[in-house]
């Protein structure tokens, strides 16, 4: 796998790791011909599928914000499949109801509530003692 996306996925993979939520099988591949764009799929154990992408001249921050909204994306799917709340990673704030949204805050990649802008943490620190 590129390392560009590499870099970018692994924290994401962390925090599904984590949080106890469902990890997706990767592989490598490209299936864009956008330049710099590189690629990968993530399956689910049930073998369904969904690409995900990232930028290599985008800034790490960023480009691990946008991994992270693409394999949300993909754990919802799942965790509705498999009847579990499709809510990850969960807003401490209103932990029933929505989740997270990944986001840049000077300069990190960060997990943010949607309403209210609380950085609950930066993506790949979920499941951490916030303390070190």
């Amino acid at each position: 796998m590129d390392r560009a996306l590499a870099e970018a996925l692994a924290p994401v993979l962390r925090d599904l790791g984590n949080s106890g939520s469902v990890i997706p099988r990767v592989e490598d591949g490209q299936w864009s011909d956008v330049e710099g764009q590189v690629t990968a799929m993530l399956f689910s154990p049930g073998g369904s599928g969904q690409g995900v992408s990232a930028m290599t001249g985008e800034p790490l921050p960023q480009r691990i914000a946008s991994v992270a909204d693409q394999v949300q994306e993909w754990a919802v799917e799942e965790l509705c499949s498999i009847g579990r709340p499709t809510n990850w990673p969960p807003c401490p704030q209103h932990p029933h109801s929505h989740p997270l949204s990944a986001v840049v805050r000077e300069g990190q990649a960060v997990w943010s509530c949607p309403r209210t802008g609380y950085a609950a943490g930066g993506i790949g620190q979920l499941g951490q003692d916030r303390d070190g």
